[in-house]
């Protein structure tokens, strides 16, 4: 497979956000070799050598609650958390200020207080879940054509939203099909952004704890349509962390008996997250993995997130394991997480869209279950373990390197 020449579009619900940001202002530096590609998995072998589309060749637009621009919403970035360089900023002003353009007005049609107070300008009028869908999909479908994209992959990227319980209406198509019509229905914006997305043909990544695709209406309809999509709650931190130390636990036949996290973090993620149905959602992708991978009976686990405003991007983490090794002697182990949040989640996004993007190339659909490393709670896959997951990435990118490989059998004649 050769190097792709078609443009790919990127729409980012929540485009203002400071992942957002920072994956727009990384790929306009990258694009005029100013910024190197550290962190990002696809530029790794034996990933790199797959057809990837260039991270500088990305066409952004997208979707927003908030007001404002790219390069305003950037220098609050240097300003606050001073993660990225004034002077790179400067450099990608202009482009920041073209593509601010592309972006907007989304939906907070039920994602709770702590993200409708996000909300700029006059309130949102109720409108039947279709609705709000068929809007959406045609301002993405109109920026595809505006920008000569071949695809547009919908990344999301917007607050959390609180968390939702179990309901027959997620899991059968036909009472989705109803929910969608009734002005009263309780659908969150994620899953109507996932059915504008996925109506529309285009892959979708849901890198929230929000339900997204996550439904089985959804992948259902996904599924059968042919649309690559893939979810939820990019792993970016803590919960990284421990999917690889779990693992270490369990193969040493090392007992663990609590496994505790203190979670702290500012800016706009942390301030949703300070609502407790946001945060809740938060907590169970964070604390699942690892009694999924643990097994352990009567094992105790706890996570809790605080917003503490003055960290602004950053994050720290820190988490205490309490074991039992031979002969019952208890012992502990502690260690200290500390990041940048958008710096972190940035090259993980870019990563899932190139990845998606080939595969959208290739002719898959479905979940793409070969992504499950960069998700804490992976759709459709089951193995919690980090290095196996990583494993399902690796098959992938050497069968993607034969299928290069392979000559093409000419047409009979």
């Amino acid at each position: 497979m050769s190097k792709t020449n078609s443009r790919t579009g990127v729409w980012i619900i929540g485009a203002l956000g400071s992942v957002a940001t920072t994956i727009v202002v990384g790929c306009e530096a990258i694009r005029r070799g100013i910024a190197g590609t550290a962190g990002l998995v696809t530029e790794t072998s034996p990933l790199k050598e797959i057809g990837l589309v260039e991270v500088g060749d990305l066409v952004f637009g997208g979707h927003e609650i908030r007001e404002g621009g790219l390069l305003e919403s950037a220098r609050e970035i240097a300003r606050n958390a001073r993660s990225i360089p004034e002077s790179l900023i400067s450099a990608v002003a202009a482009p920041l200020e073209e593509i601010s353009k592309e972006i907007r007005t989304g939906t907070a049609l039920h994602c709770g207080e702590s993200i409708q107070k996000l909300w700029a300008g006059a309130p949102e009028a109720p409108v039947r879940p279709v609705e709000a869908a068929e809007r959406l999909g045609a301002e993405i479908e109109a920026f595809g054509k505006r920008n000569g994209c071949s695809r547009v992959i919908v990344l999301n990227l917007a607050s959390t939203e609180p968390a939702v319980e179990p309901n027959e209406v997620y899991d059968d198509l036909e009472g989705f099909r109803k929910a969608l019509e009734d002005p009263e229905s309780s659908l969150p914006a994620s899953v109507i952004y996932a059915y504008a997305a996925i109506q529309g043909g285009h892959p979708y990544i849901n890198f929230t704890p929000s339900l997204g695709a996550s439904i089985p209406a959804r992948i259902q309809v996904a599924d059968a349509r042919g649309v690559p999509h893939m979810g939820r709650d990019g792993k970016t931190g803590e919960t990284l962390v421990k999917s690889v130390l779990a693992p270490m636990f369990k193969a040493r036949n090392l007992k663990v008996l609590s496994w505790v996290g203190y979670n702290i973090l500012g800016n706009r993620d942390g301030e949703v997250l300070s609502n407790g149905p946001n945060n809740l959602a938060k907590v169970r992708d964070k604390d699942d993995a690892l009694r999924r991978i643990l097994g352990e009976d009567g094992l105790h686990t706890s996570v809790r997130i605080d917003y503490v405003p003055s960290l602004d991007d950053w994050k720290t983490a820190w988490d205490f394991v309490h074991f039992e090794g031979f002969l019952g002697t208890k012992m502990s182990m502690q260690f200290t997480w500390q990041g940048c949040d958008s710096m972190l989640a940035a090259p993980l996004a870019l990563d899932l869209i190139r990845l998606t993007d080939l595969a959208s190339r290739r002719g898959e659909g479905g979940l793409l279950g070969h992504l499950a490393s960069f998700f804490k709670t992976p759709t459709g896959v089951s193995e919690p373990a980090y290095y196996r997951q990583f494993d399902l990435l690796l098959e992938y990118a050497r069968s993607a390197l034969k299928d290069m490989s392979t000559p093409r059998k000419a047409p009979s004649r």
